[in-house]
């Protein structure tokens, strides 16, 4: 089994444990846009833009599994991209989170989200065994 086709499984798993769970990625990218309108305003494209991402991201698992069919379609880039959305999460974000509930001992959430974070761990390693097209030939 070729490298990309892992991704796209380990994905595809992350994808449904989001499902199952019902997280999204809507939290982290309408962070990350508020953080935007403070830096350059209120700009009407960074409005826009921000609509879209967060429809993208509401989606959840099922965005994970789209980026799980493009990268066993060779766009890794995208599908990585679109797995980041999905998740709203990578690798810093989820040990931030655990380390958190961990220190905060509230181990009953940590359970109700618990297919949610393997979820989203099995997606940051799909997003890391993945291999991308070299951009040059």
């Amino acid at each position: 089994m070729r490298p990309n086709a892992e991704a796209a499984l380990l994905a595809g798993v992350a994808g449904v444990l989001l499902l199952v769970s019902g997280y999204t990625g809507v939290r982290t990218v309408d962070r990350f846009f508020t953080l935007l309108k403070e830096v350059f305003g209120n700009a009407a494209f960074l409005i826009v833009l921000a609509y879209v991402f967060i429809g993208i991201a509401s989606l959840g698992g099922f965005t994970v599994m789209f980026g799980a069919y493009l990268i066993w379609k060779d766009r890794v880039r995208l599908g990585r991209i679109v797995i980041l959305i999905g998740s709203g999460a990578g690798f810093f974000t989820l040990l931030l989170f655990l380390l958190v509930n961990l220190r905060r001992e509230e181990f009953s959430l940590l359970l109700s989200v618990l297919p949610a974070i393997f979820g989203v761990a099995i997606g940051v390693v799909a997003r890391f065994l993945s291999v991308p097209k070299p951009l040059l030939r």
